[in-house]
């Protein structure tokens, strides 16, 4: 059954709305801002090609310590390198000198998550009109 031409201008209007919305909320993610360190993938590399020797060098001398050694070595590395940097957001206010609001960080961690998307719709919703 075919749309109108109301209700297609409607349809497109809500699929507009609909993707602002939802860059918004991608670019507001708690994730998003976080950014890579380098410095800690390049010491998990490190980490992990020693731990590989280690673990290669007990296998070859029959040593099972040594091998268990060079394993943790590799396993810590490589958790060293997924470890993220601070936040953008969080750094910068630190060296700024901006006061952290207690008050409303208290305040969002009692909210669900569902509650606190609700309210950023609203907040949106209010925003656009």
């Amino acid at each position: 059954m075919a749309l109108s031409e109301h209700e297609q201008r409607l349809l497109d209007e809500m699929e507009r709305s609909f993707y602002q919305s939802e860059a918004d909320v991608l670019q507001t993610a708690p994730g998003a801002r976080r950014r890579m360190n380098y410095r800690s993938l390049v010491l998990g590399i490190v980490v992990v090609l020693v731990g590989l020797g280690v673990l290669i060098g007990g296998v070859a001398s029959q040593q099972l310590w040594l091998g268990l050694i060079g394993f943790a070595a590799m396993l810590g590395g490589v958790m060293l390198m997924f470890a993220r940097g601070s936040s953008a957001e969080t750094s910068g206010e630190a060296s700024l000198g901006k006061p952290a609001d207690d008050a409303g960080a208290r305040a969002s961690s009692r909210e669900s998550f569902s509650e606190r998307m609700e309210r950023r719709w609203d907040e949106r919703m209010e925003g656009e009109r």
